[in-house]
């Protein structure tokens, strides 16, 4: 019987080949009345997430969205939402940088199953992260643990320390303990691409390496490409889905993406 942790990787990886992407778009929508860029056209969130869900999926592996932009949503609408993202040959998760006690944690849990979502996103800061890899297990859910975040604030994982060494180590060798199916890192000046390599060092191989990229900020998408390759899940939100062409966009993310895959494939064989 195969383990949930390599049934979430092993769907993934299918869908990497089938559609030769790596991408993963943050689908996370914005009402007008809440800020002044970057917004949807009007309020009708479920029509516009329902688009986003069309126009990325040939180009697309994964869709996640922040539980924060889902504020107010019914459990029914999100589900409908997953259903048209499986349709699509795509993987749904939500992060939701859970982090609580277990019997809250089995709650949340439950509803990510109910709701249709593959994973979801884990923050460490309970510490309780073996506990819920297997409540996720359980329910046949990935589990994706927060590591170091992108934030300038994070920098905090790195200099203090548990066990004699920097917490963000310490949370990767308990992930590796837990057999999560992934671990979240950030995309920022405190963040360093060895730092992509010494987490691997504990956590191993066999799990998802998820990373955002912003911009230019290249630098850690391609260390976690250079040791992750297919099993990279790398994140790209507002430029795609508030684009005047979220098709093309998608492609372009897409084609850079494979790009940085050829890349570091020829940098592993020298």
């Amino acid at each position: 019987m195969i383990s949930s942790q390599n049934s979430f990787l092993q769907r993934y990886q299918k869908i990497v080949s089938q559609k030769n992407s790596i991408l993963c778009v943050g689908l996370d929508p914005v009402l007008p009345s809440q800020r002044s860029k970057y917004t949807m056209k009007d309020d009708d969130r479920l029509n516009f997430m329902r688009t986003m869900i069309k126009d990325v999926a040939p180009h697309t592996s994964a869709i996640k969205m922040n539980r924060q932009f889902l504020i107010g949503l019914t459990a029914d609408e999100i589900r409908s939402l997953n259903i048209l993202i499986h349709q699509n040959e795509m993987l749904s998760i939500i992060d939701h940088k859970l982090s609580d006690i277990d019997s809250s944690n089995e709650s949340a849990i439950f509803w990510f199953k109910e709701e249709g979502f593959d994973a979801f996103t884990f923050s460490p800061f309970g510490a309780n992260i073996e506990k819920a890899s297997l409540l996720a297990h359980q329910k046949d859910l990935g589990i994706i643990v927060l590591t170091l975040l992108s934030n300038p604030e994070a920098i905090f994982y790195k200099i203090a320390q548990l066990e004699e060494k920097p917490i963000y180590l310490y949370i990767a060798d308990r992930c590796k303990r837990a057999q999560v199916d992934g671990f979240w890192i950030g995309n920022a000046d405190h963040i360093d691409s060895k730092d992509v390599g010494r987490i691997r060092e504990r956590i191993g191989d066999n799990v998802v390496a998820m990373v955002p990229l912003y911009g230019k900020q290249h630098l850690i998408v391609k260390s976690t490409i250079f040791h992750y390759d297919s099993k990279s899940l790398i994140t790209v939100g507002g430029p795609i889905i508030y684009s005047d062409d979220s098709i093309q966009k998608a492609e372009e993310y897409k084609l850079l993406l494979n790009g940085f895959r050829e890349e570091m494939s020829q940098r592993r064989n020298k």
